[in-house]
């Protein structure tokens, strides 16, 4: 009870911030959950399937703890609200959720992802996070991008590691995913083809992670991705290398999220400065990822608001050897011990109150 009335205390401090409202039933809910209950947000939308929060909400290994903030109108920056690692502008759409992470409030966040909108948030705080296009775990209804490309957003996870991503779309999809040592066949991009923001060249930013694996059995394939920050580059590029190589995953390094730039489209309908505040956002296939139906992970590097994407086709098997790759890679990264002290470890409340 202490931890509920600690989780509690934290989450009505961010009331009207990155917090709509908390469960008023928590005190009902929780009676039954495991002694180590993993406490959850939901974005704020109506687009999530009320079948997947019923499926979290009755498992006693999570409890539902807050509606979290969501940017206004779905848009990819939310002014509303400050990065707590970057100090910038918060990225959107499903913003609140991560915040609430960084702040102790929850374990994970479910978030919706259209054009990026899991993805960069969790990219742009340091956090994993998984969409689940490939899985058919979808929202709702179909919507139209500001660029005017259809498409049908799907549900994603924002949490600390990628075991709880994880365990949590294992529990949304009915699904064990299993590891099995065949042959993966990954695609990066060519050396020179893609510089990222802060001047590192994604080739080499993606290979100084994979080169650490021992015993993971993959074939390397190289393509240009040259143009991938702009989304049909990046849809075409991800429909090639699943439909014309035949790869299993994509992996690419991406970031700094929205710290030179912010990556949204409304302000380069206002001329030449509009497009120079979006330059350099840092975001690449995270925009197109779930326009293809894929399944994409993110898991954060040592350079600020940045991390390794791993795309995978869709389906279970493809997802799987995603989720591999990720657990491979996330062991061999060492996050600075200060995003540990200050992030990772569980916070008390030490307010004032007037008792």
């Amino acid at each position: 009870m202490s931890e509920l009335n600690n989780r509690v205390n934290l989450a009505k401090r961010e009331i009207g911030r990155s917090v709509i409202e908390i469960n008023p039933n928590i005190l009902n809910e929780i009676k039954g959950k495991n002694d180590d209950v993993m406490f959850f947000g939901v974005k704020d939308s109506n687009q999530i399937p009320e079948s997947i929060i019923a499926k979290l909400r009755t498992d006693k290994r999570f409890i539902w703890h807050t509606i979290d903030k969501a940017s206004n109108r779905g848009r990819a920056i939310d002014t509303d609200l400050i990065n707590p690692v970057t100090y910038r502008v918060m990225t959107g759409s499903s913003s609140g959720g991560p915040i609430n992470l960084l702040k102790g409030i929850n374990e994970f966040a479910i978030g919706t992802d259209g054009g990026g909108s899991v993805l960069s948030p969790a990219m742009s705080c340091q956090l994993p996070s998984m969409i689940g296009a490939g899985l058919d775990v979808l929202v709702k209804n179909k919507k139209n991008s500001t660029e005017g490309f259809e498409f049908t957003g799907s549900i994603g996870v924002i949490g600390k590691n990628v075991h709880t991503l994880k365990t949590v779309m294992e529990c949304i999809t009915n699904t064990n995913f299993s590891y099995a040592n065949e042959k993966k066949k990954v695609i990066i991009p060519t050396k020179n083809s893609v510089t990222l923001p802060d001047g590192r060249d994604m080739h080499e930013s993606v290979m100084k992670y994979l080169s650490k694996l021992d015993g993971w059995n993959v074939m390397i394939e190289e393509i240009d991705m040259a143009g991938i920050e702009k989304r049909e580059r990046g849809i075409d590029t991800i429909n090639q290398a699943f439909n014309k190589k035949n790869a299993d995953l994509i992996v690419t390094c991406e970031g700094p999220v929205d710290f030179y730039g912010y990556g949204e489209t409304i302000p380069q309908c206002f001329g030449r400065v509009g497009m120079q505040l979006t330059n350099n956002h840092g975001k690449y296939l995270i925009r197109s990822a779930n326009m293809c139906q894929a399944t994409a992970i993110t898991i954060p590097i040592e350079t600020i608001a940045s991390g390794i994407v791993i795309i995978a086709k869709k389906g279970i098997r493809s997802a799987s050897y995603a989720i591999e790759l990720a657990e491979k890679l996330e062991a061999s990264i060492q996050m600075p011990e200060v995003w540990k002290r200050y992030f990772v470890k569980e916070p008390s409340f030490t307010g004032l109150d007037f008792n």
